[in-house]
């Protein structure tokens, strides 16, 4: 692409456009813009001595093609241009290592996650409905052209802001104002997402949010604040086929309701197959808990019962026409796309969906490495290759001059973007390649200078002032530039306890038990030291915003000096600092309250003035007597037997704070990422501030 070596000639990283196009020319283009990125200049970046520095370097050396790096939680999560710094760059050094692929390097996770779950069409009367030819603003805002998932984070936000919808209705497009109905699935927007009053203030709004619905198997903070509740299944509660890359090895796992599959094989039968797992927990008095799979098939034959919308289709039985699927044909549908699987269940005399159920897991393929060289099945009578089980005639598709075999549509021979590769031709051969764009590993992306960004388009990161401020969008956001005050440092918000999942664990009492209060403000001794903060005490952290300069408000937290931090980071756990508004929530029907998050949040009282939100915890954790008798059978907690140590909840104190709430939404602006790590300009707490105060600006 001499237009882009021209490109890089202009802004100063080659001195000359190579005359040549050999792979010697592309190595010396590559040396002359990384030659300034010395070991002297990375020290000061980075902070890190060069005695070290040189030490990875050579360990580098030393594994040779057998590195394996992900990049997920630290540098591509925290940072404004993460996906760069992290993923480009990381990735970078993979390839020239020769590490991706082989043993010992690093693969592609869809090499080794085996997820069928989607494929049970087969079990309807018809199997997918066609693409939804609408788009959705409000997920996928213009702004984020190639954002990697939806912007979820910043819905509520773009709700209520007119002058955005305005801007864009101006250009044609149609924005609703209005979300009629919205059904949250084991999702908490409130507490796990940046600025969760703004949440709480949409979410209530009846002009934003129509109908409201939360679909989980626990309590949350979001509970609080939508018209229905409704109690879905955990894992040993509902059926969901798993699968995971934890190894070069391709398996999948069946998760499935224990009381239901316990009690048909003691012999029970469901009155209605389609409601089988709520039935079994009904009758085992588990309550009116569904499992998600039957909740959205009966939902759709609710909203479709004649059929006369055409979506009752896609979830009626092709075994039973005229009844809704049922689980069992849905996943037995699923399990016999897996090859290896239907092959054994064909020589045992069972169905695979009677193989998962009863064993649980199947490993399809062992030592998977390389997937990118495998062939590609190509009929030479037919002239067709053979993907995803479909044979697609070469006259349908395109070749281009690097081999990258991708479908004839729309403007795909023009646009990088516009392309679906099939495969990478190679030696007179197909072979499956990677899943890019060229269908190699692309150092070059022209994917992003088409879309407007080709300062981003190779692995780079700005050395000097002026790269800085021209190439602001993959600058952190917490760069040591931003760093000027005395008590600034930067928090980081996203280190997980590795004991807990997210927003449920709060509901497992012995989780809590090891981990109340672990949500501290982590502070190196030296910097401790130099503020003049012991341990124990309150200190404020003050979070502002480097782009606008904007404070949004402030968290007060107990801090814990240690020397497992490096001295200008702050730390503070993403699973604590959990709260509800009530200790008991009363449900018609039952002589005893329902415990809400008792074990691991504290009770607080919210008060609001204008656009500024306040918090300050009443009571933490909260130990209760549990009723075991009750006068009629069904109107009981379950299992009480397993609850009676509740009494024996000890840990009374503050359950932490909730940082998450002060923190703006801060979507990088080319992946859509939140960039989670902040700036905080931290001080002791005052007279007047407790642990667990949260005040806020929305």
């Amino acid at each position: 692409d001499k237009e882009y070596l021209n490109y890089l000639k202009k802004e100063g990283l080659i001195s000359k456009v190579p005359e040549g196009e050999t792979f010697d020319d592309f190595i010396s283009v590559l040396k002359e813009i990384y030659a300034p990125y010395t070991f002297e200049w990375a020290a000061e970046e980075t902070k890190v001595p060069i005695d070290r520095l040189e030490k990875l370097y050579e360990l580098i050396l030393w594994a040779g093609d057998r590195i394996t790096s992900y990049f997920w939680r630290a540098q591509a999560a925290g940072n404004r241009g993460g996906w760069m710094h992290a993923g480009r760059t990381g990735n970078f050094l993979l390839a020239l290592t020769g590490s991706i692929g082989g043993v010992g390097g690093t693969g592609w996770h869809h090499w080794h996650s085996l997820g069928v779950g989607n494929n049970g069409g087969a079990s309807t009367l018809k199997d997918k409905p066609k693409p939804v030819d609408a788009w959705s603003e409000l997920l996928w805002p213009p702004e984020w052209p190639i954002a990697a998932y939806e912007l979820s984070i910043i819905l509520p936000h773009l709700l209520s802001d007119d002058e955005w919808r305005k801007k864009w209705e101006k250009r044609g497009l149609k924005i609703p104002d209005k979300i009629e109905v919205w059904i949250g699935r084991m999702y908490n927007p409130v507490w796990t997402n940046p600025d969760g009053f703004r949440w709480i203030e949409t979410l209530t709004d009846e002009n934003k949010f129509g109908l409201t619905v939360h679909l989980s198997p626990t309590w949350s903070e979001t509970s609080w604040h939508v018209d229905y509740i409704l109690p879905v299944g955990l894992a040993g509660e509902r059926h969901d086929n798993q699968t995971a890359e934890t190894k070069p090895e391709r398996w999948t796992a069946f998760r499935q309701p224990v009381l239901r599959v316990a009690l048909q094989k003691m012999g029970w039968k469901p009155e209605n197959p389609a409601r089988a797992t709520l039935e079994a927990h009904k009758k085992v008095g588990l309550g009116e808990v569904w499992e998600d799979d039957e909740f959205w098939i009966n939902l759709a034959w609710a909203i479709d019962p004649d059929g006369s919308l055409g979506i009752r289709q896609y979830w009626e039985s092709k075994k039973n026409p005229g009844q809704p699927v049922t689980v069992e044909e849905w996943y037995n549908a699923c399990f016999s796309t897996i090859p290896g699987l239907k092959k054994i269940c064909e020589k045992m005399g069972i169905t695979p969906y009677e193989y998962m159920r009863d064993r649980g897991a199947w490993t399809e393929e062992t030592n998977v490495y390389n997937v990118m060289e495998r062939e590609v099945p190509y009929d030479p009578v037919k002239k067709a290759i053979k993907v995803k089980g479909k044979w697609i005639p070469l006259s349908e598709c395109e070749i281009d001059e690097n081999g990258a075999v991708f479908l004839k549509h729309h403007n795909a021979k023009k646009y990088h973007s516009e392309r679906h590769i099939l495969a990478v031709k190679k030696d007179g051969k197909f072979l499956k390649g990677f899943h890019t764009a060229t269908g190699h590993l692309e150092y070059y992306s022209k994917t992003l200078v088409e879309f407007g960004w080709p300062e981003y388009a190779i692995p780079i990161y700005p050395r000097t002032d002026e790269q800085r401020k021209k190439w602001i969008h993959i600058l952190s956001h917490v760069h040591h530039s931003y760093m000027n005050e005395e008590n600034a440092f930067v928090l980081n918000p996203i280190f997980r306890l590795v004991y807990n999942i997210h927003t449920r664990s709060v509901n497992a009492k012995w989780l809590m038990e090891i981990s109340q209060n672990h949500n501290p403000v982590w502070i190196h001794e030296s910097d401790a030291k130099r503020l003049g903060i012991k341990r124990g005490e309150p200190v404020k952290l003050r979070v502002i915003d480097t782009l606008t300069g904007i404070e949004t408000g402030y968290f007060v937290g107990m801090a814990m000096p240690t020397q497992a931090i490096r001295p200008g980071v702050v730390a503070c756990s993403h699973h604590q600092g959990r709260w509800r508004v009530r200790n008991f929530v009363n449900v018609d029907g039952f002589n005893q309250p329902l415990g809400v998050m008792t074990f691991g949040s504290s009770r607080v009282e919210i008060n609001r003035n204008g656009n500024t939100w306040s918090m300050r915890v009443k009571e933490g954790a909260l130990p209760r007597d549990i009723e075991i008798k009750h006068s009629e059978k069904w109107l009981k907690w379950p299992y009480p037997k397993f609850n009676e140590d509740i009494k024996e909840v000890w840990w009374k104190a503050t359950t932490g704070v909730w940082q998450n709430a002060v923190f703006p939404p801060n979507p990088d602006p080319l992946s859509g990422m939140q960039c989670w790590h902040k700036k905080v300009l931290l001080e002791k707490g005052g007279p007047d501030d407790r642990i667990g105060d949260v005040v806020v600006n929305t």
